[in-house]
C-alpha cells in the first residue's frame, strides 16, 4: 500500500494529464477573466495534488528512516496530523515484518560461553531479545494478525535490568515465543526496535490471569537468606509496594517450622510464599506511599523463636566492635551489573583475578615513579568496566592463585629434595579454599597433602616456605567450571595435544581464554604463547610471553625443528615451553607433524599443541557446545566452559597495557563546587597551589611548614629541593584564617574521634575498613555487617548525597531494596545527640534536599578518618611552622594500608569516583616526609623513624617513604641495615616476572644526593 502511494499516484496523475507545471503562467490572466471552462480548476487541483504527494513522500521517507535507525521521527510543521497518518501506516507495516515467523531468525542466541556464571557472580544480562535453543518451529508461533481481531486484555511491566522481550514473554506469558504479542501492543514504546528494551520503560503485556482457571494453585517461592517480601513482590509481581497481595496469600500456610506468616516484616529462609494466580495486574500504586505502605524492612530472624531488638536506650553496652574479616560475607542477593563482563565471570574468575593482579603490579611500579604531590593517571574511562569486573570477580581468587602457585612450588622442591620424580598432574580443581590434583598415574604425595591414589587434596593457605624452583606445572589453564562452582584446571603439557571441538565461536572463545590465562599466570612465566590464525587481540597482553601470527606454518614448521633437534641432543628441561594454540587453516600439514612428534614417547618437550581445526591422531578431545557446555571424556569433565568473546579479550589487553605505563599526574582539585575545606584543598588535603606563594631564597620563614631553608632540608633528609618547595609552600595570613574559618568544629571532631565514650559513628577507611555506631542493632546488621559498612562509606564519600537509584546502581540491586537497606544504616547510624534528628535523614529531609530539591540521602554529623586526616593537613600547612602538630594527629589516624580487607564483590563503586582509595596512600606518604624532614632537621629520630614506619605500612609500593626509611636507619648509625633495605626494596626491587627497572628519576637523584650505593648495585637498562 506504500508503495502504491508513494510510486503510483505519481504515474496516475501523469496518466490524466494533471502536469501544472507544463501551464503558462502568462495564461493565468486571461483564464481568471475569461468564463470559466473548467481548466483553472484542473491546474489548481493538479497543484493541490502534487503538493499532498510530495508532502505523504516526505513523511514517508521521514518515519522509514526512523524506524530503521530506531528513533523517534522529527516533526514537520503544520503536517502533525498527516504525519501521524502516514507513521501509523508505516508502524502497521513494519509490525507485519516484525510479527513475521521470520522474525525469530533475527534473534541470535546469543554465545553460551559469555554467560557463565558462579553462585557468587549472577550471569550478566544484557537487555536485547535472545532466542533459547529448540525453539519452536516458525509457523508454530502465535498469530498476531488473528489475535489483532479481538481486543486483549493487558498489564503494565515495568523494564528491569537484564530483561529482555523473550525472558518477559517466558516470565509473564509462560512461553518466551510468545514475545511478538508484547511487540505488537507495544510498536510506539520500542520505536521498530523489538530487539533493544530500555529498562525502566513500561510495556503493556497480554493479561493471562483472564484465562487462567480460577481453581489453578499459587506458584510457591521458597524464601531465600536476605529476601523480604517486598523484594519477592518486585520479582514476582512486578512491583515491590505489592507485598500485601504475598501476605494475605500466604498467611494461612503452614511453614515448614510449624511457625505461620504474621507479620510481613518477619520472614524465614525455608519459608513457602504463596504467589497468587491472579496477582499479575499491576496495581496503582501512590507516587508517595501512604505510612501503612512502607516496604518491610529485612529482619534475619534466629532459628529459634525471634528476640525483639534492643532500642538504643535499653542498649546499656555499645555493640561489640566486629571488623569486615569477622563476618562472613553472606550479602543480600543482587543482579548482575550492566559493566559486568561476562567471560570474567563464572568459570574466567581465574582470568579475572590475574588480570586484577596484573594491574595492581603495574600500579605498584609507576607509583615508584611520581614525585610529591602527584599520583598515577587513572586508566581511560572507556576500560572501567573491565577494571570493575576484574575487582568484582577477581579479588576474592587473588590470594587462592597466590596459594596454588605457592603449593606446587613446594610440591616441587620437596620432591627434589626427596630425590622423587615429579608427579604427573592431569586436571586440578578448585573449590571451598582447597585444590584438590587429580594425577596421570597412582603415587604418594608429600605432606601437606592428603589423599590416595590419583586423588590428593590440601588446604590453601597453609603457612608454606616460598621455594624458588621453576614451576612444576607451567601450562596449567582453567577451562570450565562445575554446577557447584569449583574450578578446573588441565595440565596442557601433560595432554601435549588437545582438539577443541563443536561450536567454532565457543571453541575460539575457549582458546582466547586459554591464551590469555598462559600470558598472565605466575607459573607460565616461562611459557611463550604462539597465537595462529586467531586472538590477535590479545596481542598486547604480554609481548613477551604471547604472540600472534595470521599465518603460522613456518611458525610451526621451526617450532617441529627445533624439538627434534633438543630431541637428537637429548637436552635437559625445556627452555622456552611453548604452547601453540592454532585454527588449523592453512596449516593442516605442519600441525599434523607436530602432533605426531608430541604424541610419541619422548623425554619432557614442554611443548602444547591445541588445534581448532581437523581432528588430530592421539588428541586428548575437548568438546564444546552452542550452550557452552564444555566435555572431555578421557578427563572426566563436564563443565561450564570458559571463553572471551573478540571484545573481552581485547579489553582484558588493554588494561593490562595501558597500565603498563602510567603516567604521574598531579593529585587533581574537587572538580563541583565544593564547601568548607574542600573549595581549599586538593584531594589530597593538600592546600591549592593559587592559594600559596612560592618558597624564596634562604630561610621561608614561620608560615612554611618547613621554615629553613630548602637547601638546609636537601641536607639532612632524602629529599630534593622541588619536594621541599612543593610540599612546603609559604601561606599567607589570610589564607590561614580563611582555612581555620572554614573548618571550626575539627578540633571537636578529633577529640571525638579518640574519644572512646563518643557515640558519634565512626568510619575508619585509613586501614582496614570498619565502623562503629550505637545506633540499633538488627541480626541483618550483625550478621551483614561488611556490606553495611561499605553502604556507609559510599554515603560518607559522596558529601554531597546520593540518590536512591544512584545508590541501587552502585550496589547493583533493585530501588525497593537500596531503600530497606537504607533503612536498617539509618537505624544502626542512630540518631544525633546534638540535634535528635537522625544521622542518615530521609531523602526528602536532607540538607542537600532542602537547597536543590533533589532527594538525596545524607550523612549528617557522622566521622570519617580519612575526612579528618585531610582536613589536619589542610589546616596544618595553613598554619606554617605551627602546623606541624596537626600533621602528626593526622600520622596517627593511620592503622595499615588504606581500605584493605574490602568485602569480597564489592567496592566496585570507588573505581567510578575520585578513586581515594589510590590517591590516599599518597597524601599519606607526603604528610609522613614533610614530618620526617622536620625530624631529622631537629635530631629527632625516633619520631622520624615512626614516622616513617607507619608511612611504609601504609604505603609499601612507594620509593618516597621507603627512602625516607633508608635515611632515618643510616642516621641511627644502622648503616648495614640501609645498604640492605636499599638492596632488597630499591635497587633489586620488582613487582612481576621481570627484572628491577632502572632507577626512577626522583629515586636516582636522592640516591646520588645522599652518596648511597655504586654504580655496581644500581641497575642498569
Amino acid at each position: 500500500m506504500i508503495l502504491l502511494l508513494v510510486a503510483g499516484v505519481p504515474f496516475l496523475l501523469l496518466a490524466i494529464g494533471a502536469a501544472p507545471w507544463k501551464a503558462d503562467p502568462g495564461d493565468f490572466p486571461a483564464l481568471l477573466s475569461s468564463r470559466d471552462d473548467g481548466t483553472l480548476a484542473m491546474v489548481v487541483i493538479a497543484g493541490v495534488a502534487w503538493l499532498a504527494w510530495f508532502f505523504v513522500a516526505v513523511s514517508v521517507l521521514i518515519e522509514v528512516a526512523a524506524r530503521l535507525r530506531g528513533l523517534p521521527a522529527p516533526s514537520l510543521p503544520g503536517l502533525g496530523a498527516p504525519q501521524r497518518a502516514v507513521g501509523q501506516l508505516v508502524a502497521v507495516a513494519a509490525l507485519l515484518f516484525v510479527a513475521a515467523p521470520t522474525a525469530v531468525a533475527a534473534f541470535p542466541t546469543p554465545p553460551a560461553f559469555a554467560a557463565a556464571t558462579t553462585p557468587a557472580l549472577p550471569e550478566a544480562r544484557i537487555a536485547v531479545v535472545e532466542a533459547a535453543p529448540g525453539l519452536p518451529e516458525p509457523a508454530s508461533l502465535p498469530s498476531v494478525a488473528a489475535d489483532s481481531m479481538t481486543e486483549t486484555s493487558t498489564i503494565d511491566y515495568t523494564v528491569k535490568r537484564g530483561d529482555s522481550l523473550w525472558r518477559i514473554a517466558d516470565q509473564l506469558l509462560g512461553d518466551g515465543a510468545r514475545f511478538p504479542e508484547i511487540v505488537e501492543l507495544n510498536q510506539k514504546e520500542l520505536n521498530g526496535r523489538p530487539d533493544f528494551i530500555v529498562p525502566g520503560s513500561v510495556l503493556k503485556v497480554p493479561d493471562v490471569t483472564t484465562d487462567v482457571d480460577a481453581d489453578r494453585p499459587a506458584e510457591e517461592y521458597v524464601v531465600r537468606p536476605g529476601d523480604t517480601l517486598s523484594d519477592i513482590a518486585e520479582a514476582k509481581l512486578g512491583d515491590p509496594m505489592r507485598y500485601p497481595a504475598l501476605f494475605e496469600s500466604s498467611r494461612d500456610t503452614v511453614q515448614p517450622d510449624g511457625a505461620t506468616l504474621t507479620d510481613p516484616d518477619l520472614i524465614r529462609p525455608g519459608w513457602e510464599i504463596n504467589i497468587p494466580p491472579h496477582a499479575n495486574d499491576q496495581a496503582e500504586a501512590p507516587e508517595t506511599p501512604p505510612a501503612e505502605s512502607e516496604p518491610p524492612r529485612p529482619h534475619k530472624p534466629p532459628a529459634e523463636t525471634p528476640t525483639p531488638v534492643p532500642t538504643p536506650a535499653a542498649t546499656a553496652e555499645p555493640e561489640p566492635e566486629v571488623t569486615t574479616a569477622d563476618v562472613p560475607d553472606d550479602e543480600v542477593d543482587s543482579s548482575a551489573p550492566g559493566w559486568l563482563l561476562p567471560g570474567l565471570t563464572g568459570a574466567g574468575t581465574v582470568l579475572a583475578g590475574l588480570v586484577l593482579l596484573a594491574v595492581r603490579a603495574h600500579r605498584n611500579t609507576q607509583l615508584r615513579y611520581r614525585r610529591p604531590g602527584q599520583t598515577i593517571a587513572h586508566p581511560p574511562l572507556g576500560l572501567r568496566h573491565v577494571e570493575k569486573t576484574a575487582l568484582v570477580a577477581g579479588a576474592p581468587l587473588t590470594a587462592t592463585i597466590g596459594h596454588l602457585d605457592r603449593a606446587l612450588r613446594h610440591l616441587a622442591a620437596t620432591c627434589a629434595d626427596e630425590g622423587r620424580a615429579l608427579p604427573s598432574l592431569a586436571t586440578v580443581t578448585l573449590a571451598r579454599g582447597s585444590a584438590t590434583l587429580h594425577l596421570a598415574h597412582d603415587d604418594d604425595l608429600p605432606a601437606p597433602w592428603k589423599g590416595g591414589g590419583r586423588e590428593w587434596s590440601t588446604r590453601l593457605g597453609k603457612s608454606l616456605p616460598d621455594r624458588d624452583v621453576i614451576p612444576p606445572y607451567p601450562q596449567l589453564v582453567t577451562v570450565g567450571q562445575d554446577a557447584t562452582g569449583g574450578l578446573h584446571l588441565v595440565n596442557l603439557e601433560h595432554l601435549s595435544v588437545v582438539s577443541l571441538a563443536g561450536d567454532s565461536a565457543a571453541t575460539e572463545a575457549l582458546a582466547r581464554h586459554i591464551a590469555a590465562e598462559l600470558a598472565l599466570n605466575p607459573w607460565s612465566v616461562l611459557v611463550q604463547v604462539d597465537l595462529i590464525g586467531l586472538g590477535e587481540e590479545l596481542a598486547t597482553l604480554d609481548p613477551m610471553r604471547l604472540r600472534h601470527h595470521a599465518h603460522g606454518e613456518q611458525t610451526i614448521s621451526s617450532i617441529t625443528r627445533s624439538l627434534t633437534a633438543a630431541l637428537d641432543a637429548g637436552s635437559g628441561d625445556p627452555e622456552p615451553y611453548r604452547a601453540i594454540i592454532t585454527t588449523g587453516i592453512s596449516t593442516d600439514e605442519a600441525t599434523a607433524e607436530l602432533a605426531s612428534l608430541l604424541s610419541a614417547p619422548s623425554p619432557r618437550l614442554g611443548v602444547a599443541l591445541v588445534s581448532l581445526g581437523a581432528p588430530l591422531p592421539e588428541a586428548t578431545s575437548i568438546e564444546v557446545d552452542r550452550t557452552g557446555q564444555l566435555q572431555a571424556s578421557l578427563l572426566g569433565l563436564d563443565l561450564r566452559a570458559a571463553g572471551l568473546t573478540c571484545e573481552e579479550a581485547a579489553a582484558c589487553a588493554a588494561i593490562v597495557d595501558v597500565t603498563r605505563e602510567s603516567e604521574p599526574v598531579p593529585i587533581p582539585t574537587f572538580d563541583q563546587a565544593a564547601d568548607g575545606w574542600r573549595s581549599l584543598a586538593d584531594h589530597a588535603g593538600a592546600l591549592r597551589e593559587d592559594l600559596t606563594d612560592v618558597r624564596e631564597e634562604g630561610p621561608a620563614g614561620e608560615d612554611s611548614l618547613l621554615p629553613a631553608s630548602t637547601d638546609e632540608y636537601a641536607e639532612v633528609a632524602a629529599t630534593t629541593p622541588e619536594d621541599v618547595e612543593t610540599l612546603a609552600p609559604v601561606v599567607p595570613e589570610r589564607v590561614r584564617r580563611t582555612v581555620e574559618e572554614a573548618d571550626p568544629t575539627l578540633d571537636e571532631d578529633v577529640a571525638d574521634w579518640f574519644d572512646s565514650e563518643s557515640e558519634r559513628p565512626k568510619l575508619t577507611l585509613l586501614g582496614p575498613v570498619n565502623a562503629r555506631a550505637h545506633g540499633e542493632v538488627a541480626p541483618v546488621i550483625t550478621k551483614r555487617k561488611p556490606y553495611f559498612v561499605e553502604l556507609f562509606a559510599f554515603l560518607a564519600l559522596h558529601p554531597k548525597g546520593a540518590t536512591g537509584s544512584f545508590v541501587a546502581d552502585a550496589f547493583a540491586v533493585s530501588p525497593s531494596r537500596a531503600r530497606t537497606q537504607l533503612s536498617v544504616l539509618r537505624d544502626w547510624l542512630g540518631t544525633d545527640a546534638r540535634t535528635g534528628r537522625p544521622h542518615l535523614p530521609a531523602a526528602s529531609e536532607s540538607r542537600t534536599y532542602r537547597e536543590t530539591g533533589v532527594k538525596t540521602y545524607q550523612l549528617q554529623d557522622v566521622l570519617i578518618d580519612v575526612d579528618l586526616f585531610r582536613r589536619l593537613r589542610a589546616r596544618g600547612e595553613a598554619r606554617g611552622a605551627d602546623g606541624i602538630e596537626d600533621l602528626r594527629t593526622a600520622m596517627s589516624l593511620v592503622e595499615g594500608i588504606p581500605f584493605s580487607l574490602l568485602r569480597e564483590k564489592g567496592w566496585s563503586w570507588l573505581l567510578d569516583g575520585e578513586r581515594l582509595h589510590e590517591t590516599i596512600g599518597c597524601a599519606i606518604v607526603d604528610t609522613a616526609h614533610i614530618l620526617v624532614i622536620d625530624a631529622l632537621a631537629n635530631g629527632d629520630l625516633s619520631k622520624a623513624r615512626d614516622v616513617a614506619e607507619t608511612a611504609c605500612k601504609a604505603a609499601p609500593y612507594d620509593d618516597i617513604c621507603r627512602l625516607d626509611l633508608v635515611k632515618v636507619a643510616a642516621a641511627e648509625g644502622h648503616e648495614e641495615a640501609a645498604e640492605r633495605m636499599l638492596a632488597d626494596d630499591v635497587f633489586n626491587r620488582t613487582d612481576d616476572h621481570l627484572p628491577p627497572i632502572d632507577l626512577p628519576e626522583r629515586t636516582g637523584d636522592v640516591v646520588r644526593r645522599q652518596r648511597w650505593g655504586n654504580a655496581r648495585r644500581r641497575p642498569t637498562a
